[in-house]
């Protein structure tokens, strides 16, 4: 089957898009392949191309938009595809998908995909009433208890849901003289999506279910909510000369909070109709499944979210960026992650070190074990060491109990060691004796303990000099540097300052519930010729308080710190530009205030802006200083 994008958010939601052998065009103009009514895309802002003469394979590039593009919530400028990435796009999400089948695990259906013409009786389930006679009435009831406690033992055995609807309409056959069932669940009450499990009593689907979905004409729309909304049982007994040549039974499964759906069963002419105490055994078989299913289905719920939870706290790489440096950073975490070996990460303070350290930790197999980060420069050397090694009950005045350190708490985990080369000396010595023995004792115990995380230590100090200084111990030094990378600093990889900005933007946007539309070109401008001495963590401050403090949805340059504003070295292109640019924003603001005689609300209803935000340009321009 041929690629495909799958809209599960925005205007589009539920659509799809074939992809042709052609590069298609997105975009909020109408002359794109695939248009986008949205203020927050670009009118074109990005496409998606096969790639080179291989069949179904594509790449997603993006157009210079302002608002970005984004592929497993990464900012991206060109990106091969694969079979399940998210694309974002302005506020509309796309799944790319190659292969049938794979998005969901069971068929689906509107209830507007039902249809019926035939008049059904409704029955009040009740108790049946007086006591049974003697013969096939105690006969029938001996079978129906033995069929309902082999259904108490298999939902209690089962834990995933397909199969226990399954199991369910298996036993049921045995029960109800039926030729095929299904059960309809209720997946979206807003969409009225129904979710089906079919069985079928054909002789070459008695050991293996059913699993295409029962042909339209035999689930009726009007069946399954009468059904489902009045909690009743709806009958329908077979009349071949008005076309109908089915009998049919569908009761609710009512659940402990909610209806969940239905229980659909129908059987050919000339079977006889249902009886009454087929609709009672189903009741009673109904109810107990119904919880069961109830339970299951939140319980899956919750394990997807918590899936997806984790996965948006820890995704595999935090890694944000396409130039060379970080490509190659991201291959060395690609071949360090499945080993065990002591990594040092070296680079300048905020160009991402724990970012890397957490990557590598994500890309192992200890990815599911602790990650444990211990900042040596900012705990006190008195308390460092009961913090890394834990102490006994009396080490020392206040240990009133037991306490793990750090680590005995990362397990087989990951201990990150951030700022390694600021540890006092004595601590040095102690952790070099962990690292060569794999043990250690805790404060005031004599008991070893045994210790199996993986280090990895983090510094943005000269160990060399160090060493020669006599500040760092020369054998800890050759222990942590088993495997070493050098992070580059921002000024070294300023290409991708545009998609780093994107990234925090996105990101401070959602946090602080602002619409985001994108950077302006000035505000890229600036940011491409600032220098960045506080590397990916300020630009990262930068964002979010142009976030915080923008009075638009876009982010402009008059909203980014003052000092990205001020620093207009001469040797940066395009610094001519922005002192043109700044002198002539501040000649305007000027003459407006000369006009509204110093009034900045007045002077800011004559250029059109807010008045926070011309006191503000104001303040930039440093116009407070100069006279009126």
């Amino acid at each position: 089957m041929k690629p495909r994008l799958l809209a599960i958010s925005g205007s589009l939601t539920g659509t799809i898009r074939e992809l042709i052998d052609s590069p298609i065009s997105v975009g909020r103009l109408e002359s794109n392949q695939l248009c986008l009514s949205d203020p927050a895309v670009s009118r074109k802002h990005c496409t998606i191309q096969p790639i080179g003469k291989l069949n179904g394979h594509y790449e997603l590039v993006d157009l210079d938009s302002r608002s970005g593009t984004f592929v497993n919530g990464m900012p991206i400028l060109r990106r091969s595809l694969e079979h399940g990435d998210n694309i974002h796009i302005g506020n509309t999400d796309f799944v790319f998908l190659m292969h049938e089948g794979e998005t969901t695990n069971t068929p689906r259906r509107r209830a507007s995909d039902f249809t019926s013409g035939q008049s059904a009786d409704t029955t009040r389930i009740g108790p049946p009433a007086g006591l049974p006679s003697f013969g096939v009435e105690v006969g029938r009831m001996a079978r129906d208890l033995t069929a309902l406690f082999r259904i108490s033992n298999v939902i209690n055995s089962i834990r995933d849901s397909q199969l226990l609807q399954r199991e369910l309409l298996q036993l049921i056959f045995e029960v109800v003289p039926a030729d095929e069932g299904a059960v309809v669940l209720l997946t979206d009450f807003e969409e009225e999506t129904f979710e089906t499990c079919c069985w079928s009593r054909q002789p070459d689907a008695l050991s293996t279910p059913n699993l295409d979905p029962v042909p339209e004409a035999e689930i009726q729309r009007d069946l399954v909510h009468r059904a489902f909304w009045e909690r009743t049982a709806v009958q329908i007994d077979a009349d071949p000369d008005s076309g109908n040549p089915h009998n049919i039974l569908c009761l609710p499964l009512v659940a402990v909070e909610r209806t969940i759906g239905v229980l659909y069963l129908t059987a050919r002419h000339p079977a006889p109709p249902f009886r009454e105490d087929h609709i009672y055994f189903l009741d009673s078989a109904s109810r107990i499944a119904a919880v069961t299913l109830e339970n299951i289905l939140a319980l899956d719920a919750l394990r997807s979210e918590n899936s997806q939870l984790k996965q948006q706290l820890n995704p595999t790489s935090n890694l944000v960026g396409e130039s060379r440096q970080i490509r190659q950073v991201s291959e060395f975490i690609a071949r360090v992650a499945p080993t065990a070996s002591t990594v040092l990460i070296r680079g300048e303070s905020g160009t991402g070190k724990e970012v890397i350290a957490r990557s590598i930790h994500q890309s192992s197999p200890r990815s599911d074990r602790p990650f444990i980060a211990i900042n040596c420069a900012a705990i006190p050397e008195t308390l460092l060491e009961s913090e890394l090694f834990g102490h006994e009950k009396g080490a020392y005045t206040g240990a009133v109990g037991m306490r793990k350190g750090k680590l005995e708490a990362a397990e087989d985990g990951t201990l990150f060691l951030d700022e390694i080369g600021e540890l006092a000396p004595p601590m040095q010595a102690k952790l070099l004796r962990v690292l060569q023995q794999r043990e250690f004792e805790r404060v005031g115990g004599t008991r070893p303990v045994a210790f199996l995380a993986r280090v990895l230590a983090a510094t943005n100090k000269n160990l060399e000099q160090a060493i020669k200084a006599n500040e760092f111990r020369q054998d800890l030094y050759y222990r942590l540097n088993v495997v070493s990378i050098s992070v580059p600093p921002l000024r070294e990889h300023s290409e991708d300052i545009p998609l780093l900005a994107l990234y925090f933007a996105s990101k401070y946007a959602q946090k602080n519930k602002r619409p985001f539309k994108g950077i302006s070109s000035d505000a890229r401008s600036l940011l491409m010729g600032y220098s960045w001495p506080g590397n990916v963590r300020e630009l990262e401050n930068a964002i979010e308080h142009a976030i915080v403090l923008g009075l638009t949805e876009e982010i402009l340059a008059e909203d980014l710190p003052s000092i990205i504003l001020e620093e207009q070295s001469a040797k940066l292109a395009g610094a001519k530009y922005h002192d043109v640019l700044n002198q002539s924003k501040k000649d305007l603001l000027l003459t407006a205030l000369r006009e509204a005689k110093g009034s900045y609300p007045e002077a800011a209803r004559t250029l059109g802006i807010h008045p926070k935000y011309l006191h503000r340009l104001a303040r930039n321009l440093d116009l407070k200083s100069d006279p009126l």
